[in-house]
């Protein structure tokens, strides 16, 4: 029974650039990790789960990078972050 329910849901395989999995990495490990980052109030999230899935996400990022462990991880990270600028220009993620 427990199997049915489970293969009733879908599941997905997300595809990200280098420059997209290095900026959502430092990103979730800015909320994940530094005491001192803003982060989404509580409010934002509906359920524990939430939280728990951007953690998987980080730790499945953290297996298949290399960017962040290399000492010019910061000029990379810019240099990522400055290829995806033009892609959103609105100030919060609702436009």
């Amino acid at each position: 029974m427990k199997n049915e329910h489970h293969s009733a849901l879908d599941s997905a395989q997300i595809q990200l650039t280098p420059e997209e999995s290095i900026v959502l990495f430092e990103l979730l490990s800015r909320w994940c990790q530094d005491q001192n980052a803003s982060t989404p109030e509580a409010s934002c999230f509906e359920s524990t789960a939430e939280g728990a899935v951007l953690h998987r996400l980080l730790s499945d990022l953290e297996k298949q990078l290399g960017a962040p462990f290399k000492a010019d991880y910061g000029t990379l990270l810019n240099q990522a972050r400055d290829r995806l600028k033009g892609t959103w220009d609105y100030p919060t993620l609702r436009g």
